[in-house]
């Protein structure tokens, strides 16, 4: 690779009854890459129709509960320098069009991707784009992933891992989980037992069952995953242990408990989480503190979702919107301050136009008339 303008780029992808998200992920890749790379694990509806008609190159693999084995077979098929990994449920962007191959730093060993997890969220830093080499492979059943080959590729060739401007987009949360949660399951169960210490196998066991109503054994999950965290701190651990202090403080706050102590406790692990600073405004706001729950609805309310681009979690979106209004208006009443409420609530109308209780609320306040 003697320049820019020789780098190539694949996509690799593994896929399993895709044919509602394949054509759509496929129409973002075309004339961005220059190979695609499909794996079918065992589709049974129209996905390998639909990849034979693509310009791709399709190869078959039995599915072995085993992503990380599926996944290198779509690597081992690669004949470009550099390779993005990609899900058929995610979209790429770039954003000044072109190749992919103008996003990516020849000198690097690796690059990180601006990632948004799920629709209305912030986008967040995500290992997607790396050398072609036979050293960097994938590990891990479930959750599989090549940061450890990518480190010590790294480390070996002292090659950096950048930042690119390279977006992925992933719409796989957007409906109905309930297959997913069905296969997953049994993979996080023997996961966690394997690898204890990587935390965030704790923390989607805790999301997986409390989704299908095995709230207690969620909460007992998460519980374990913080311990391990604690026992074992590691920087990768880091965001999972802040979605686990996200999760065990909602659980305390739907149960009408004093989150407070825990909230504190993640945030001075974590301090940028600012899902967690919003709750910590919802339990001041309970605790009677409602001027310090103001300030942090004005201080959520202060930052550009959209700019945070490079971070390692993401956010929905609405705590630094709506809900930041929401919570700065409910703070004022509850100091006696009615006119700033009705602003905070006729704000968090407009940003969220289709919400009629904010608009309610404002015009009960005096601040506005109902169409």
């Amino acid at each position: 690779m003697d320049g820019r303008d020789k780098l190539t780029v694949a996509a690799a992808m593994i896929v399993r009854n895709e044919q509602h998200h394949l054509a759509a992920c496929l129409d973002t890749l075309e004339g961005a890459l220059d190979e695609i790379i499909v794996v079918d694990t065992g589709s049974t509806d129209g996905t390998i129709e639909l990849a034979s008609r693509a310009s791709v190159k399709l190869l078959h693999h039995k599915w072995a509960d085993d992503f990380a084995a599926a996944r290198n077979v779509a690597l081992d098929a690669v004949s470009c320098d550099w390779v993005l990994y990609i899900d058929a449920d995610e979209r790429l962007g770039l954003p000044d069009g072109g190749r992919l191959a103008d996003y990516v730093d020849p000198a690097a060993i690796a690059a990180f991707v601006r990632f948004r997890p799920k629709t209305g969220f912030t986008r967040y830093r995500e290992w997607r784009l790396f050398r072609s080499e036979p050293s960097i492979r994938f590990v891990g059943r479930i959750h599989e992933s090549m940061r450890p080959s990518i480190l010590a590729a790294a480390d070996r060739h002292h090659l950096p891992i950048v930042q690119t401007r390279v977006e992925l987009y992933h719409l796989g949360y957007d409906g109905e989980q309930a297959q997913k949660h069905a296969r997953n399951l049994p993979l996080l169960q023997e996961a966690v037992q394997l690898t204890p210490e990587r935390v965030y196998y704790w923390y989607h066991l805790s999301e997986t069952l409390a989704a299908i109503g095995r709230t207690p054994e969620a909460i007992s999950a998460a519980w374990t995953g913080l311990e391990w965290g604690q026992r074992k701190p590691a920087l990768e651990n880091r965001p999972a242990m802040s979605l686990i202090f996200q999760y065990l403080a909602r659980t305390e706050l739907d149960a009408g408990n004093d989150a407070l102590r825990l909230i504190d406790e993640g945030l001075e692990f974590e301090p940028a989480d600012h899902a967690l600073a919003f709750l910590r405004g919802q339990a001041l706001l309970r605790a009677g503190r409602a001027e310090q729950a103001l300030d942090i609805a004005l201080s959520l309310g202060s930052i550009d979702p959209d700019g945070l681009l490079d971070g390692v979690l993401a956010f929905d979106r609405r705590i630094f919107l709506d809900m930041a209004c929401e919570l700065a208006a409910l703070a004022c009443l509850r100091l006696g301050r009615r006119k700033e409420a009705a602003a905070h609530y006729s704000r968090a109308a407009a940003l969220a136009p289709d919400s009629l209780a904010y608009r309610v609320k404002a015009a009960a306040l005096g601040a506005c008339s109902l169409p």
